[in-house]
């Protein structure tokens, strides 16, 4: 029986691409531990290598388990819709897996959803014991969305929450409880395969709109992202979408980053990778950046929205 007020679960999501940021985070959030709390670290994967594995593993602690699943053919499978990329450059099963934690892991009641893009500043623990009362998510504004008209209007448009409502899913207290009481990713399902939406953010979208009614909107303390101004405390860092601190050397609060890769079996790797950037992956991240917006402001105007089925009488949000 796991000790809910004591064991801290925490999930990420990856693949081989991503473990030398991932390691990056988890070396944070352990730095940042409480040496009396248990810390159930949940990397949910697809093809992460074993010498990854391992190497990831070097990093735990007494009061740290680190634990890998494979995220299991059976829901690969239905995932129909593979049209839609993480930020407009790739797909990928991962950027789903979230949505299927609290089916897969019925041992707990509550857990963080992490990013791998993310370093923690502060105890986890501190974000996990807030209490989320009868709300299913926690979560931050996000604030590309807030910022640029196109995806303001995008948020109302086509996901039907208000823009300045509209949360990033980058980090997540999760009450696993409630979304299996609700069926949550049994309604996902019947949405993304049947209706098949077109998104900026697929797994982002889906949470905004089925979700919309049961978010706790934490302080964005907790999800200070890329253009937050420098002098924001930030109890989390995220660098969500471009200017990742191992591609740019001008990257937002780079420094925190590297104060955390440099414990790791990473640091030679990554060092290299900043000193070598290729300019054909800044011309990707701006050509990507340019196709995001205007994405949202064709997905805006298409007729096959969240918004527009709600309004022909399709049950979006639980």
């Amino acid at each position: 029986m796991t000790n809910f007020n004591h064991e801290v679960p925490i999930f990420f999501s990856v693949d081989d691409h991503y473990s030398p940021y991932l390691a990056v985070a988890i070396n944070s959030l352990i730095q940042n531990s409480d040496p009396k709390r248990h810390y159930h670290i949940i990397v949910l994967c697809d093809d992460l290598s074993h010498d990854n594995q391992l190497k990831l593993q070097t990093l735990t602690k007494d009061n740290i388990k680190l634990e890998f699943v494979s995220i299991n053919e059976q829901i690969k499978q239905q995932i129909t819709d593979k049209n839609n990329k993480l930020r407009a450059d790739y797909f990928t099963y991962t950027i789903y897996f979230r949505l299927f934690i609290a089916e897969l892991f019925p041992q707990f009641k509550k857990a963080i959803y992490l990013d791998a893009d993310t370093v923690v500043n502060q105890d986890i623990a501190t974000l996990f014991d807030l209490p989320l009362g009868d709300n299913w998510i926690g979560a931050a504004v996000d604030r590309f969305i807030t910022e640029n008209p196109e995806t303001f209007n995008y948020a109302e448009q086509a996901i039907g929450v208000a823009g300045n409502k509209y949360v990033n899913s980058g980090v997540l207290l999760m009450d696993l409880q409630a979304l299996r009481e609700y069926r949550f990713a049994d309604h996902f399902f019947k949405l993304l395969n049947q209706y098949h939406f077109r998104s900026l953010a697929p797994d982002q979208d889906y949470l905004n709109a089925i979700a919309k009614n049961k978010i706790l909107y934490l302080d964005p303390t907790w999800n200070v992202m890329t253009t937050f101004p420098e002098e924001t405390p930030a109890a989390l860092i995220h660098w969500n979408l471009f200017n990742k601190p191992w591609n740019y050397q001008d990257a937002p609060r780079q420094k925190y980053f590297w104060k955390y890769a440099k414990d790791t079996p990473y640091y030679d790797q990554l060092l290299h990778q900043l000193q070598n950037v290729n300019t054909k992956i800044i011309q990707q991240d701006e050509q990507n950046a340019a196709e995001l917006m205007n994405l949202a402001v064709t997905i805006a105007k298409t007729e096959n929205t969240f918004r527009n089925r709600a309004e022909q009488g399709v049950q979006i949000a639980l």
